[in-house]
């Protein structure tokens, strides 16, 4: 199985008021623009080189660097080709910093928390059956940086708690296909297996 891999709209959107940078409904757009008054003052150098992510539409999902952005009556952001064209129904978040580090670094937590246990990720060969694994320990990742301070009056450490707590959930309720003789292919009685009780360090 390949690296997990999340992208920055996968993520955000589990925990968009706390991840995202900005958030927004697009005003109409087409495959390279997305057009949006509520954002049409934003400074220019800042915003050429982050993120426009979209959480909603036939979109969802997808990252597009923001390669150019225009101020006038409403603020245009163009960025590389998407394979659906933007309309007034897509809601995008805007990211200054890139989230893929704090995925690649959940990914490597969750493959070493497998190793203890005796699984080797290249073996579980449906990857989607990892991804809730991968976005509970990316977005407490996330949050523990973020936080402040370790008490309940800090968002960010409530939601750090919260997320680890639903990864070690998963983790212990994991049904997954895994391919246990390493011969790259599912038998029936490697299908959909569960895991069991495991237990995890934080």
């Amino acid at each position: 199985m390949a690296h997990l891999t999340l992208t920055n709209a996968e993520i955000i959107s589990v925990l968009p008021p706390l991840t995202a940078d900005l958030i927004g409904k697009a005003d109409g757009g087409s495959t390279t623009t997305l057009e949006n008054k509520q954002f049409k003052a934003l400074d220019e150098e800042s915003t050429e080189g982050a993120y426009i992510c979209f959480l909603s539409g036939d979109n969802a999902g997808i990252d597009r660097i923001i390669t150019g952005y225009a101020s006038a009556n409403v603020g245009t952001f163009t960025f590389d080709t998407l394979d659906s064209t933007v309309d007034n129904t897509s809601v995008f978040a805007i990211l200054f910093l890139s989230y893929i580090p704090a995925s690649d670094r959940a990914s490597e937590i969750i493959e070493n928390d497998l190793r203890k246990k005796g699984y080797d990720i290249e073996n579980f060969l449906t990857p989607a059956h990892l991804r809730e694994l991968h976005l509970n320990r990316t977005i407490a990742h996330i949050c523990q940086a973020k936080m402040q301070d370790a008490d309940n009056e800090d968002t960010y450490y409530i939601n750090y708690l919260e997320f680890m707590k639903r990864y070690e959930e998963e983790f212990n309720t994991l049904v997954a296909d895994y391919d246990t003789d390493g011969d790259g292919v599912i038998e029936d009685d490697e299908d959909s297996q569960s895991l069991g009780q495991v237990v995890l360090n934080k």
